[in-house]
């Protein structure tokens, strides 16, 4: 789920709010989610909220 974003090397393009929503769960499946997983998580989804 880390597909590179147009914008350049290491960017990351941003996440539907399903697949937003389907990493986090993998993340807390995994029961080593960090404060950077979360606000990865978070940052997606608003990303992806502003583009709706």
């Amino acid at each position: 789920m880390t597909e590179e974003a147009p914008g350049g090397p290491g960017e990351r393009a941003a996440l539907s709010p399903p697949e937003a929503a389907e990493e986090a769960r993998a993340l807390a499946i995994r029961a080593e989610v960090t404060a950077y997983d979360v606000v990865g998580v978070l940052r997606e989804v608003r990303e992806a909220r502003e583009r709706v």
